[in-house]
């Protein structure tokens, strides 16, 4: 209620000088205000169990949905889409969950045919959320790692490449533990394709190598890579570049920088992987006069103060004598301040002009989230207005200033926290736990004034022996209340939540603060989406809607679950299939059929409404290549893994993957060679991952080389292509194949074979060429094989549409195993990552819920980590060690 009030209050500042545009103005707020209630934004926060998984390890994942205005739980959406995007902004897998009560649940196995080594993007979203654009979408990073992989081969104590000096200390192995002492081995430096240096030296007696040298006429450095080799040994290694410009960035305070004021500008410095460095430097003006230093205070960013005169330029230069231009001044505008008294109990607004003209037009106003609780008039040049703090709530508070005509010209962010997030408590049974043994936990949540708190959990139990894990890393108290309102990737944001009133996170503010909600004047585009369905049409043979056609659909969950469908279609042809069963997996497919009156197919064609995705946007920044390199927990985890496949080898419990290659055949292909054979074979299984993809799209992912657009030659180098479609030659039906491959889609093709080589393309020349046979560039020839059959002329079979849609599916629960003794003994030893999880935690009336695990037979600590809300707009985090003694009690 005080807030409300507050907001009263100010509004009766100016009622008694109300004017006609400050009544458009009112109006024009209050109906932000009211589409901000009843029409606003949605936010989603997934808490995932660890930050970085080994190939074939399972994701956990929660989700929190709510209100962007007042953060409650919010039950209108009821599916949540999970994207997976690489390094190079590529869609690898899309799944989607069933919410219930702004809540859902999910998981998936990162399996390495779709999730090699690497850096991935985890990004989620409603469909809701569509409407306030892409970048207000749930969006976080983790990485995979595969054991397996050559460069776990070389431990890499240290590698440098500065200001020309390559320095390298590693150590190499031949295979998963033995050391490879006395060693010849080749260091190569390479630039893309170009060596640069290249040593043969020989490994010490504990398989180390040494390098320390100096490179000349290198001040182009990109894409530099680094190959040890041998013949155990290929290793190729991505070498950061320390040498690369770094983008610094001043930003006035406000958004406008004039002449005469003295003004605070925020900065902030990025390296080529977009994550903040530190700087030091001095601004200059035009003659080369210092005026102030700076420095940053935090992840590259910094605050900066200058009083800019007319006609005058600014230069800020570096220690290492770069320099980068500071804004112009403009010689007229408003200066917006913001800022927190001396005991930080009051919000400071300062507005200053050098331009009277139409003073009493501009109007103010302080919203939170998208709902506004401070409005006023300005009537004079110079204005300066006290808020208690309370007026506002925790979050990121914006002050705007308008002009006359209702447009913005100014907008300062403030963050506002008052420490009222929920206070989780967890307490054990024992101080130290050993392996194997069973702990107990009691959760207790508290609201900020001590009360006991009802609400939903997820909690995660990690070994931080073998996962890296970020206390300042996101979390669902700094995404909801920080940097989902903040523009850009934030760093540590947790920091800023234990810091809120640090100079570092007003910097953040003058920085990443420049973002609004754009509500419109209308709720959306996009709606809530209530539920799973497909949607449909249904022609006839002239085309024409097929009014009450029968429409049945055959369905499959996974290898087991059958599930079966009908209805009719409506006068316009138009079918509507809903209330689906629970799915268990994301491996949903369908086939829909539809018949005439007669009960036949024919003549008769099936249309199905599929959803559209919002596009995946260029990635913003490199992911930084040696962030996995240097990682002790996951080289720690990854050498245990190969003591112990060791020693279960020697013990004769685990035998050698053994990899048995066999052709891939296409049911029903036309391929012409007698065993069917190819060089290459896309199986459905591999189009199924991209089923709306169409098939220029898809053989130029997997066929390195393809032609991607109408223009080029369609050649890979000197040999052209041929597209053969269900045994059809497109060449002699003379149709565009550009044109035929954007019309065919992933999910009509049941496989693609690729023939390249003498011995699979000479049926196909002996048949398509005149018999004429080219062994020394033959052609390529690509065998299509549809669903139809019936060639490049229709796509679909009649009256038959097949379907795999993107089901929202229920997660399995995780399995956490019981031992009823420390002595009782495994096959394989209990080495999990991932201790325990359990994304269903729900406190009762008493602010408390008591779960138990087992412990591992990992020698070393673990963290717990449990984040949650109370569903009415706060959150809580608790970041907790749990310590594990080998030795048993």
């Amino acid at each position: 209620m005080k807030q409300y009030f507050l907001l009263s209050f100010c509004f009766c500042l100016v009622l008694g000088e109300i004017q006609a545009q400050f009544d458009q103005f009112q109006h024009e707020m209050e109906t932000k205000d009211s589409i901000a209630t009843f029409h606003g934004r949605e936010k989603i926060f997934i808490h995932f169990d660890k930050p970085q998984y080994q190939i074939n390890d399972t994701m956990w994942l929660k989700g929190y949905i709510v209100s962007g205005n007042m953060n409650m739980v919010n039950d209108s959406s009821r599916i949540a889409y999970i994207e997976f995007i690489d390094v190079n902004g590529q869609l690898v897998k899309r799944i989607s969950a069933i919410c219930d009560l702004g809540l859902f649940y999910s998981n998936i196995t990162l399996g390495d045919q779709l999730f090699p080594q690497g850096d991935y993007i985890l990004r989620a979203y409603t469909e809701r959320m569509r409407s306030f654009g892409d970048s207000l979408f749930f969006q976080t990073s983790f990485k995979i790692i595969n054991p397996k992989a050559e460069m776990w081969k070389a431990t890499l104590n240290e590698l440098s490449f500065i200001d020309d000096r390559l320095f390298i200390a590693a150590g190499l192995r031949a295979d998963e533990q033995a050391p490879l002492p006395n060693s010849r081995v080749t260091v190569t430096l390479k630039s893309k394709n170009k060596t640069v240096f290249r040593k043969r030296m020989i490994t010490d007696a504990g398989g180390n190598i040494y390098i320390d040298t100096l490179l000349k006429n290198q001040s182009d450095k990109k894409n530099f890579h680094l190959e040890i080799t041998n013949k155990d040994l290929d290793l190729k290694i991505p070498l950061p570049d320390n040498n690369q410009p770094i983008d610094l960035q001043f930003l006035p305070e406000g958004g406008s920088f004039i002449v005469g004021y003295q003004q605070r500008l925020g900065f902030k410095a990025l390296n080529i992987y977009g994550r903040g460095v530190d700087v030091k430097g001095v601004i200059k003006d035009s003659k080369g006069n210092i005026l102030t230093p700076f420095e940053s205070v935090y992840k590259g960013m910094g605050i900066v103060e200058l009083t800019p005169l007319q006609g005058e330029t600014y230069t800020a230069w570096l220690d290492n004598g770069s320099n980068y231009k500071i804004p112009p001044a403009a010689a007229r505008g408003w200066a917006l301040q913001v800022g927190y008294t001396g005991q930080g109990d009051s919000i400071v607004i300062k507005v200053d002009t050098n331009d009277p003209v139409d003073t009493a037009g501009c109007f103010i106003t302080g919203e939170t989230r998208g709902y506004n609780f401070l409005k006023g008039r300005l009537r004079k040049q110079h204005h300066e207005l006290r808020l208690p703090a309370s007026t506002f709530p925790s979050g990121v508070a914006r002050v705007t200033l308008y002009n006359a005509n209702g447009v913005p010209v100014n907008e300062r962010a403030l963050w506002v926290w008052h420490d009222d997030d929920l206070k989780l408590q967890l307490t054990t049974a024992k101080n130290v736990y050993s392996n194997k043994d069973s702990v107990a936990l009691t959760l207790a949540v508290k609201n900020d004034v001590g009360e006991p708190v009802v609400g939903s959990f997820s909690l995660a139990v990690l070994d931080t022996s073998q996962v890296s894990f970020n206390m300042n890393a996101e979390n669902i108290v700094s995404y909801m209340t920080l940097s989902a309102d903040l523009k850009g990737p934030v760093e540590t944001p947790y920091y800023f939540i234990k810091n809120p009133r640090s100079k570092a996170t007003d910097a953040l503010m003058l920085t990443q603060g420049w973002v609004k909600y754009d509500f419109g004047n209308t709720a959306g585009k996009y709606g809530y989406e209530k539920e799973f369905a497909i949607r449909g049409k249904v022609t006839n043979i002239l085309n024409k809607p097929s009014a009450n056609t029968n429409v049945t659909l055959f369905g499959r969950d996974g290898r087991n679950g059958i599930f079966f469908k009908d209805t009719l279609t409506d006068n316009e042809g138009r079918f509507y299939l809903r209330n689906f069963p629970l799915f268990v997996t994301d491996s949903v497919s369908t086939l829909i059929k539809a018949v005439n009156k007669r009960d036949k197919s024919f003549g008769v064609g099936v249309e199905v409404f599929n959803k559209e995705y919002p596009g995946i946007p260029e990635p913003e920044a490199i992911f930084d290549p040696e962030s996995i390199l240097f990682d002790t927990a996951a080289k720690r985890a990854i050498d245990r893994r190969s003591a112990v496949m060791e020693q279960l080898r020697r013990d004769g419990r685990y035998l050698e993957e053994v990899i048995v290659t066999a052709k891939a055949r296409i049911p029903g292909s036309k391929n012409l060679n007698e065993d069917g054979g190819s060089d290459q074979t896309i199986t459905q299984s591999v189009l199924e991952q991209t089923p709306k993809d169409d098939l220029l799209t898809v053989l130029s992912k997997q066929i390195p080389g393809f032609p991607r657009m109408r223009g080029m030659p369609f050649t890979i180098g000197r040999s052209r292509i041929e597209i053969v479609i269900d045994g059809m030659d497109l060449k002699f039906f003379e149709m565009n194949p550009i044109d035929v491959l954007q019309y065919y889609s992933a999910e009509d093709v049941k496989g693609i074979e690729v023939m390249r080589s003498a011995r699979y393309t000479a049926q196909y020349q002996v048949r398509y060429n005149e018999g004429k046979v080219d062994f020394i560039n033959p052609p390529i020839y690509v065998e299509i094989t549809t669903h139809g059959g019936v060639g490049p002329f229709l796509k679909k079979m009649p009256g038959m549409y097949l379907l795999k849609p993107n089901a929202p599916f229920v997660g399995r629960q995780f399995y956490s195993p019981r031992y009823t003794s420390p002595d009782q003994e495994t096959i394989f030893p209990d080495l999990r990552q991932t201790i325990y999880w359990n994304s269903d935690i729900i406190t009762h009336k008493n602010g408390e819920a008591k779960l138990s695990f087992y412990t591992s037979e990992s020698k070393g600590s673990y963290l717990i980590i449990v984040q949650g809300t109370d569903l009415k707009g706060r959150f809580g985090t608790l970041i907790a060690p749990l310590k594990i003694n080998a030795e048993r009690e």
